[in-house]
């Protein structure tokens, strides 16, 4: 049966690790060995409570990488056997996983053991269970698979780490990126496309994130907006932000995941949190663009996963992605929607312009100056501050 939405559920930078590795309790918040797991004991814990709370399911399980700190091989197979144990608990069909640089032993941390050897001792394969896709994987750098309605591809953005001189940043080869654009074109179109990958493909520029982009990032885009629709799904920075890509035609919608349980530095720490993602993306309209809506939670010790409202005001709780169109006529639209009434709730005007539920923060921010500034309509807010009724002014 088609479906006009698919659901992910992303969980990015873990960064398990046993307790011995961190004696000082500051650089883990999720222990591979811990004896306690216990409702908000942890961020794993805690995940638990959600989705029975929340009553969540997903189509898939999707983690971009750091699933360990250091490439600990026992917190590997930790972290693997979880994401396994939450396909269950989702409903998922399939765990789509890809290695980020602190899941290959890049700098020799394990005796007479090669940088990604217990990343291919996990069972069921990694990074996933089909042995010829696991193959490709590794021998090319990528895998490219149609499960369903969903075409993924998952790059191993890391694959070049094995190497000393290739440490500070991610790449996609010329080689890859030639055998790839081949691989897509061959490929049957799907209904939705998918990439999976670690480092960030094109700059990401708050806070002094960006300077290791990964090399060919933008050729990787240009591939992709050739061959389809695509929603690229990265970590590594643990900062959480969602905008189009650079290009000229149908540039591809960059979701960075904010960590699931890594630690926060910097400037950074001060704005965001650990967060775990639902991702649902949309078949709208009769030319089936890529739309989707982003709910997110964070995590806070003794608390579990909470709505954060607008904490964070450049990722909120609750975002869109995927409405291009011209945000003075959708300020019109919801003019013309409130009719003569002064008042009306969020959810109510989301019936009628369902292209509110597709705006990016920034949209939304644009799109409530306009209604203030040219129609005199405000957007009040609930008390996590997410959009909760549209007004007329009183003067």
């Amino acid at each position: 049966m088609t479906q006009e939405h698919i659901t992910f559920a992303v969980l990015s930078d873990l960064h398990a690790a046993p307790k011995s590795s961190d004696p000082k309790g500051t650089e883990v918040k999720l222990y591979s060995d811990g004896d306690s797991f216990s409702p908000h004991d942890n961020p794993m814990s805690s995940l638990h409570e959600l989705i029975k709370h929340e009553n969540l399911t997903a189509d898939f399980v999707i983690c971009p990488g750091d699933m360990t700190n250091r490439a600990d091989a026992g917190a590997l197979k930790f972290v693997w056997e979880q994401l396994h144990g939450l396909k269950e608990r989702l409903s998922a069909q399939e765990v789509m996983a890809t290695v980020g640089n602190h899941d290959v032993d890049s700098r020799g941390h394990l005796d007479g053991a090669f940088p990604r050897e217990a990343l291919m001792r996990l069972l069921p394969r990694f990074p996933i269970a089909d042995d010829a896709l696991a193959d490709h994987y590794w021998a090319h750098g990528y895998f490219l698979t149609t499960i369903g309605q969903v075409r993924f591809l998952v790059l191993n953005s890391s694959w070049l780490h094995e190497h000393r001189d290739q440490l500070e940043h991610g790449a996609v080869t010329g080689y890859t990126l030639e055998k790839l654009r081949r691989d897509l074109a061959a490929s049957t179109a799907a209904d939705f496309n998918i990439a999976v990958c670690h480092h960030h493909p094109h700059v990401h520029s708050e806070l002094d994130l960006g300077g290791d982009i990964m090399f060919n990032g933008q050729k990787l885009l240009d591939a992709l907006s050739s061959n389809g629709a695509w929603l690229v799904i990265h970590g590594h920075k643990h900062h959480p932000k969602i905008e189009l890509a650079q290009g000229e035609f149908q540039q591809p919608v960059v979701l960075a995941c904010g960590s699931f349980s890594g630690r926060l530095e910097g400037p950074n720490a001060t704005v965001s949190r650990n967060y775990f993602h639902m991702v649902q993306v949309e078949r709208f309209g009769v030319d089936a663009e890529l739309r989707g809506i982003v709910n997110s939670w964070n995590w806070i010790h003794g608390y579990g996963w909470t709505n954060y409202g607008t904490a964070n005001a450049t990722f909120p709780s609750r975002l869109g992605f995927g409405f291009e169109g011209n945000l003075l006529q959708l300020a019109r639209d919801i003019v013309d929607a409130m009719g003569s009434q002064q008042l009306m709730k969020w959810d109510q005007m989301l019936k009628l312009q369902p292209n509110l539920a597709h705006l990016t923060p920034r949209k939304f921010k644009a799109l409530s100056s306009a209604l203030d500034a040219k129609h005199n309509i405000v957007i009040s807010c609930d008390s996590t501050g997410l959009p909760f009724e549209f007004g007329v002014r009183v003067a």
